[in-house]
């Protein structure tokens, strides 16, 4: 089972440590998600899936880091950090776990955004933590056959798995402008800021009215299954 450290003591971590030096840190962020899903959705499923994958290795589970780079979607609701200021904070986060004994970390990340500044996370703390601390930086849609959307029939079907009273899927409406078909051309378009509206329209990247609870929980366990296989391989390098 997870070891929330949000419910337990610094003795009960201390005696933690005995059984597993691992935590998992799951990071999302605040942002419009359509007219249908909550502003919280990436931090809702990166929880989610945190907390499962936590499960299943018995490790530390910290809290959600909900805030992160969304700047892409300006003018529509965004709570969002610069690069450099969450890229400091969860360096920081890092130091501050090696220091009380944690000797592997996993940020499970479910936004697109962040990925540029999990990229060097651990090289940018390599000099001021100890060399025998590994730090992985996992986007949790890489664990699935899907590819990711934004507000689509992914994300919808995850939501309706985890927090279906959340969805309101009489208010889902696909993309209302034509998205262009090149993923890599998406991946570069959207780190400017405004640009999300702009491409899509409506703020929907997919088709959410394909979504279903059981596309969900089939996704959640994929995702899941895998994500406790990569880990436990990367332990193991």
């Amino acid at each position: 089972m997870a070891v929330q450290i949000y419910n337990i003591s610094h003795t009960t971590f201390r005696r933690g440590l005995k059984k597993t030096c691992r935590a998992i840190v799951p990071i999302g962020s605040l942002e419009q998600h359509g007219a249908h899903l909550p502003i919280a959705t990436d931090s809702i499923i990166s929880e989610r899936i945190a907390t499962l994958v936590a499960d299943e290795l018995g490790c530390f589970l910290l809290p959600v880091i909900s805030y992160g780079v969304s700047f892409e979607h300006q003018p529509m609701f965004n709570v969002s950090l610069k690069d450099s200021t969450l890229s400091k904070t969860l360096c920081e986060i890092c130091v501050s776990l090696s220091a009380q004994g944690i000797k592997e970390i996993i940020l499970i990340n479910g936004h697109h955004g962040n990925t540029g500044v999990l990229q060097y996370l651990s090289q940018n703390v390599s000099t001021t933590i100890r060399s025998d601390i590994r730090i992985f930086a996992i986007n949790y849609w890489n664990a699935m056959h899907k590819r990711l959307d934004h507000a689509g029939e992914v994300e919808t079907s995850l939501v309706l798995a985890i927090s279906p009273e959340l969805v309101k899927m009489e208010k889902a409406e696909p993309n209302s402008k034509k998205l262009i078909k090149s993923r890599i051309a998406y991946s570069t378009l959207t780190t400017a800021t405004g640009s999300f509206p702009k491409l899509t329209g409506n703020g929907v990247w997919g088709q959410p009215r394909k979504a279903s609870k059981l596309k969900g929980n089939r996704l959640l366990r994929e995702i899941v299954t895998n994500l406790v296989h990569v880990i436990s391989e990367l332990s193991q390098q």
